[in-house]
């Protein structure tokens, strides 16, 4: 059976929803992501977009493209209540369906004719739904394959519908940019330029020998694949949450180690209080740094143990943030710990005290009995002492 992938994406969704709860702003620049100036932007209405202002921008630089903008800050609490409905819209429509972030999820429609019409008649009716429930518009793609639906996805943008028929999928494709493609990133896009690759149809249509030689073997066969519009990966139904993380900005940028580790601490102790609280173990610790010039990085080191204690994940945080301030000593702005490879809390059994797996035991237990004192009386009740 040929399948029918979905992917809805609500338009410039934090600003609209912003503009739900206050009609005031609706025709304005509006803005979303913080009043100082040390944040970025969230999201920005399309208002503000014809000034040049985008997603992840600081927001100085925002002040200055928009002077007579409207700026406010996020409110995580409102998008998440919004984004709960918006999936159960979706899963009123089929129970296949993949959350990619708070605004956007691809749905498997495959055999839901019967049920819902023709692919564009369900659309439509998705896409009234979102407005009529949510007061907010949303775009939709609709392909045989999850790589071609969101593309469409962002052709059909704002508050529209494309449909990429079965056999399309390269013709709709081939005038593209190459930047458009998933997958491809800025030096990839240079070494294809290099080569006279300008659409995502040159990709598809060029010999393949030089596309190795560029890329790599792997990664070029991969590409092209895509740009030819081959895209076989499922949608896969929610599950849990496969990563936690949390980060920080600063009001100044700081290069000073004692201070990025305390804060990179007091992240550590969040993020283990949300692993023990969702009763997993996590195998991996990542650590993300974006310096003064806004150059971000990630680095990832995988625990002796899985476990869940503040203690080991921040020492492997330390671990990396040391690396990678010898590879570079210059001032930090962000800093952000997460763990991941999460797996089921099991028993772990040791005849030693020393051993990774008694450590591990101990630096949990530890770790929980300063969550109960918190919860009890107050995150300021006890603190480490590199905070």
């Amino acid at each position: 059976m040929q399948r029918t992938i979905f992917h809805v994406d609500l338009d410039a969704f934090f600003a609209a929803v912003e503009r739900v709860v206050n009609p005031d702003l609706i025709g304005k620049p509006l803005i979303v992501g913080g009043i100082g100036n040390r944040g970025v932007v969230t999201c920005a209405s399309y208002e503000a977009r014809e000034f040049g202002v985008h997603a992840a921008m600081p927001i100085a630089i925002a002040r200055r493209l928009c002077p007579q903008g409207v700026f406010v800050p996020t409110s995580h609490d409102l998008y998440g209540s919004f984004s709960k409905r918006f999936m159960a819209i979706l899963r009123d429509h089929s129970p296949v369906v993949q959350t990619v972030s708070v605004d956007e999820a691809f749905i498997d429609m495959t055999g839901t004719e019967k049920l819902f019409g023709m692919p564009l008649d369900a659309a439509e009716n998705i896409r009234a739904r979102v407005h009529g429930d949510l007061k907010v518009t949303a775009s939709i793609g609709i392909a045989p394959s999850k790589l071609v639906a969101k593309i469409a996805s962002d052709a059909a943008k704002p508050d529209g519908i494309r449909l990429v028929a079965p056999g399309d999928e390269a013709a709709f494709l081939a005038p593209m940019p190459a930047r458009k493609l998933p997958g491809l990133g800025p030096k990839a896009e240079e070494a294809l330029a290099l080569l006279g690759i300008k659409t995502i149809g040159d990709l598809a249509g060029h010999s393949l020998g030089p596309l190795r030689r560029a890329l790599g073997p792997n990664h070029a066969e991969s590409l092209q694949q895509r740009a030819m519009g081959i895209d076989h990966s499922e949608v896969t139904t929610d599950g849990e949450a496969k990563s936690i993380s949390a980060e920080t900005t600063f009001n100044d940028d700081s290069d000073d180690l004692d201070y990025l580790n305390g804060r990179l601490q007091q992240l550590a102790e969040r993020v283990g209080a949300r692993l023990r609280k969702s009763e997993k173990f996590a195998r991996t610790v990542t650590l993300k740094l974006r310096y003064y010039d806004f150059e971000t990085i990630t680095r990832q080191t995988t625990l002796p143990v899985a476990g869940d204690g503040d203690g080991a994940i921040s020492a492997a945080g330390k671990e990396l943030l040391d690396k990678a301030m010898a590879h570079r000593r210059a001032k930090v702005r962000l800093v952000g710990v997460g763990v991941g490879n999460l797996t089921e809390r099991v028993g772990q059994l040791s005849l030693l005290d020393t051993d990774p797996i008694s450590l591990a035991r101990e630096d949990s237990a530890l770790s929980g009995t300063v969550d109960a004192i918190r919860e009890r009386f107050g995150n300021a009740a006890i603190n480490r002492g590199r905070t």
